[in-house]
Parts: structure tokens; C-alpha cells; sequence
């Protein structure tokens, strides 16, 4: 044995291995059981704030967060990734990038500020200007804990970012926002409740960093860092303008009340899984890029990440379909109606905008950022002419337009994650034909069951409730009676929960 081996234990994986897996595992669970948390407080605070603030507050806030969010692109430029995925770090490389992001984030802030007329004439909506000009207050804060956040991330300290974002959302967010809504504050009381949620999050990440934190500038550094960083940048733009010309669409041309009903309707479907899909991002990026040059464990790794997206999306895509009129009036409440067909057919579409994650953070771990950025570009493209095309048929149209935006952009990144690693595509395509046999049965278990008790004119949460537990006798009889449809993933599952709580293993 080499000196640069590591010992086998007993099981015969390496000791690194079995630590990184441990570590991955760990943090997952960490990460998903914070953002459950906070799924469920979202949506609390959701329904509350959906009967005390019209739908076109939400539009103007939506509207002012496309500029926030294309300036913060802007400002980080993927420093922050570079952090991540370097295989060596040093304070110098930190400082570095935190002098480059604080710079840019206060110029960005500024311009945002002193701009945001311009910006807003491009939506055509009276009062996105004061929001945004309220929003870029908090942006330069931001910038100084943005390099902090990336360490805690490739520190592995999944439990100190479950805690910080759950922390921020609550007395962040949450407290501020129901407050000032409750006083009356109407649009205003999103803002600042979005201004606290930064402030504290950036303070937290900044305070469990600080024997790193310092600013400092070295050419050489940041020079090598922009090589990566830039096809992270392009890819984020493209990300950026991807997830937003919708957004813009709806709200150019068919006004601030639309665009309310549209983006909480893209916003409600992707809660459930989008805290998942950050997740995985968080856990999956800083392991991947610890094992990018070992082909046969990075292999293992991208196919149980795309078999877990499937195993956990698909079924849950074909509940929400069926389930979506229920789901939408319990929530948002009755004068939320407008938002059901289009909540149903981005529904329809969650494993397209999930999935593709998976082949996204491999290739930032493989330094693949450049093939990335302009499949990336594409679907921004696609986006922007279905989201056009469909607003004639109103915004089921637009969410029409996207979904079929977002299935080719999904096997695009499937067929470039599997060019990336030793994958085939049988078995790709193995993975999410058992996962949509699956979906498809417990979806007709919870129509069966939604349909007969709407027949009986049964309560909206009495025919959710009943067919969300359709589904999951549906699931557990697979489970039971064909376990192979679950696949390695499925077992890898059950024997991780049973290590993780002995107690289950009398159950399992």
C-alpha cells in the first residue's frame, strides 16, 4: 500500500470514503430536515399573508426581486463557487474573494439604488421603484457574507446553515413580515420582511466565519478564480434570466394582478422540492468536487443523486396535479382561484425543474462550467419564447410555455451529466421509467380518492387529506409487494435511516 492510500474498514471502502459518505449523508439530512422546517413555516406564513395582501403587492415585490436578483448575480461574479471547488485553499484565496465581492456588491447596490426608476419603467408596473430602491439597502450587506456562506459550505457545517436559514426565516421574515401586515404596511411589510431575512443571515454566516474573515487583494489570486468563475457567472446569468423572463412577461404584458396569481403559483409548486434542490446543491457540490478526478465513485455519486431527485419528485409531481384545486384554496385561500390551472401544469413539471440540478452541480465539480453555461443560455432562450408565446392564452399559457422550456432543458443536462461520467443511458432511463410507473400509480390512487369524495361535495382539506394518504398506501404497497421499482436508491434509503435511527431498524 501506497503511502497516499487510505486503510479499508471492515466493510472494504476506503476510510475517506466511508468518511465522505458519512459526512454527505449527515449534511443531507441536516439540510432537508431544515428546509421541511422551514416548507412548513412558509407555508403557514404564506396562507396569512395571502388573506391579508392582495395579489398585486405580491407582483410589485416579485418585479423588484428579478433586479435584486440579476444584481446579485452580477455582484458575486461565482467567487463564491471558486471557493468551494478549489481542491486547496488559504486565508490569502478567502481574502480575496471577499474584497472582490464586497467591492462589487456595494458598486451594484449603488447603481441598483440610483437606477431603479429606469428599472421599473421596463415592467410598467406603478411602485416597483421605492421597492427596489428599499431592497438595495440590504444588498451590499449581503456581499460581505457571501464568501462566508461558501465556507460553511465546504467546511461540510450543513447543521450551521439549516440553522442560520431557518433562524433568518423566522425572525427574519416570518415576524417582520406578518407583523407589518397585520398593522396594515401591504406591500411594504414583503420588503422589509425580505431586508431583516438578509440582514440576519449575512450576520450569522459572517460571525461562524470570522476567525477567516478579512479583506485583502491579490491579482494573481482573483485572476485564477475568474478563469472558473466566469462560466459559473454565465451560467447563473443564464439561470438568472431562465427563471425570471417569465416573470417579466406576465408582468409586461398582462399586468401586476397576473403576475401575483403566476409567481405565487410558481412559487407554491416549487416549495415542497426547491428547498430539496438547494439541498442537494449545498451537500452535493463541495463532496462531488472532492472526488472529481475519481471517475468510479463520482459515477456512483451523480446516479444516486438523480435516482434520489426521482424517487422523491416524481411520485409527489403526480399528487400535486391531482390535488392541486385543494392545495391552492386551503393555502392561499378562495380569491386565489386564478392560480390553480397554471400551479397544476408547472406541477406537472417538477422533476424537469428539479432534476437537472443533479447535472448542474456536477459540472461545476468537474470544472465543466463553460459546456454548462451555454446549454444554460439555450433554455433561457426557450424560456423567453414559450413564456411569449403562451402569454396570449393568459398565464396558463405562460406555464405551458415554460414547461416545455424546462423538459428539453432537462434531458439536455441529462445527456451532458452522462457525457460528464461513466454513466450509460440505459441506466439513466432505467432510473426514471421505474420512478414514473410509481408516480403514475399513486396518482391514480389519489384521483380515485379525490374524485369520489368531490362527488360528495366533501371539504377541500378532508379530500387533500384523504388523498395524500391514498398516495402513501399506494407507496408503501410498492414497497412492500415490488420493491424493485424502488431500485438500489430505494434500499440505499431504508438502510440510511436505519443507521441513522437504530430504533427504525425493527420497522425496516
Amino acid at each position: 500500500m501506497s503511502s497516499d492510500q487510505t486503510p479499508a474498514g471492515q466493510d472494504g471502502k476506503p476510510e475517506r470514503e466511508k468518511s465522505l459518505t458519512h459526512r454527505t449523508v449527515s449534511g443531507f439530512l441536516w439540510s432537508a430536515g431544515g428546509n421541511a422546517a422551514q416548507v412548513v413555516l412558509r407555508m403557514l406564513v404564506l396562507a396569512v399573508l395571502a388573506r391579508l395582501i392582495d395579489p398585486a403587492s405580491f407582483g410589485i415585490v416579485s418585479a423588484a426581486l428579478i433586479a435584486i436578483s440579476l444584481l446579485e448575480v452580477m455582484g458575486q461574479v461565482g467567487t463564491s463557487q471558486a471557493i468551494i471547488q478549489r481542491l486547496e485553499l488559504n486565508k490569502r484565496d478567502i481574502h480575496t474573494a471577499m474584497s472582490f465581492t464586497v467591492v462589487t456588491s456595494l458598486l451594484m447596490g449603488g447603481l441598483l439604488y440610483l437606477f431603479a426608476p429606469e428599472i421599473a419603467a421596463l415592467f410598467g408596473m406603478e411602485g416597483v421603484a421605492p421597492a427596489i430602491q428599499l431592497l438595495a439597502l440590504a444588498f451590499p450587506i449581503r456581499g460581505f457574507s457571501v464568501v462566508s456562506e461558501a465556507l460553511l459550505q465546504r467546511w461540510m457545517q450543513f447543521h450551521r446553515l439549516a440553522g442560520i436559514t431557518l433562524a433568518s426565516y423566522v425572525f427574519g421574515y416570518a415576524l417582520i413580515a406578518l407583523t407589518l401586515a397585520h398593522m396594515g404596511w401591504g406591500v411594504f411589510a414583503l420588503i422589509y420582511g425580505q431586508i431583516v431575512q438578509t440582514i440576519i443571515l449575512s450576520l450569522c454566516h459572517i460571525f461562524f466565519t470570522r476567525h477567516v474573515f478579512g479583506l485583502g487583494f491579490d491579482w494573481k489570486i482573483l485572476r485564477g478564480m475568474l478563469v472558473f468563475s466566469g462560466g459559473v457567472s454565465l451560467s447563473r446569468f443564464a439561470n438568472f434570466f431562465a427563471m425570471n423572463a417569465d416573470n417579466f412577461i406576465v408582468g409586461r404584458m398582462l399586468g401586476a394582478e397576473a403576475l401575483g396569481f403566476y409567481s405565487r403559483a410558481f412559487n407554491f409548486m416549487i416549495m415542497p422540492v426547491g428547498l430539496l434542490g438547494n439541498a442537494l446543491d449545498i451537500v452535493l457540490y463541495p463532496a462531488m468536487s472532492s472526488i472529481q478526478n475519481d471517475e468510479e465513485r463520482l459515477r456512483r455519486a451523480y446516479l444516486r443523486a438523480v435516482s434520489l431527485i426521482a424517487l422523491t419528485v416524481m411520485p409527489l409531481s403526480a399528487v400535486m396535479v391531482v390535488l392541486g384545486q385543494e392545495m391552492i384554496l386551503i393555502v392561499l385561500g378562495g380569491n386565489w382561484t386564478e392560480a390553480v390551472v397554471p400551479f397544476q401544469i408547472l406541477s406537472a413539471c417538477l422533476l424537469f425543474r428539479i432534476g437537472y440540478k443533479a447535472n448542474t452541480i456536477l459540472a461545476r465539480a468537474k470544472g465543466a462550467v463553460y459546456r454548462s453555461a451555454w446549454r444554460q443560455w439555450l433554455f433561457a432562450i426557450l424560456v423567453a419564447v414559450g413564456a411569449w408565446g403562451g402569454h396570449f392564452w393568459g398565464i396558463s399559457g405562460v406555464a405551458s410555455g415554460v414547461g416545455f422550456a424546462l423538459a428539453a432543458q432537462f434531458l439536455m443536462m441529462l445527456n451532458f451529466g452522462r457525457s460528464l461520467t461513466l454513466a450509460s443511458l440505459g441506466e439513466l432511463a432505467s432510473i426514471h421509467l421505474r420512478h414514473l410507473t410509481i408516480a403514475v400509480l399513486a396518482g391514480g390512487g389519489t384521483y380515485a380518492s379525490a374524485t369520489f369524495l368531490r362527488a360528495q361535495d366533501a371539504p377541500h382539506l378532508i379530500v387533500l387529506v384523504a388523498g395524500g394518504i391514498s398516495a402513501g398506501v399506494v407507496l408503501l404497497t410498492l414497497a412492500i409487494l415490488a420493491p424493485r421499482l424502488y431500485g438500489e436508491e430505494g434500499a440505499w434509503v431504508l438502510g440510511t435511516v436505519a443507521e441513522k435511527l437504530p430504533a427504525a431498524k425493527r420497522f425496516l
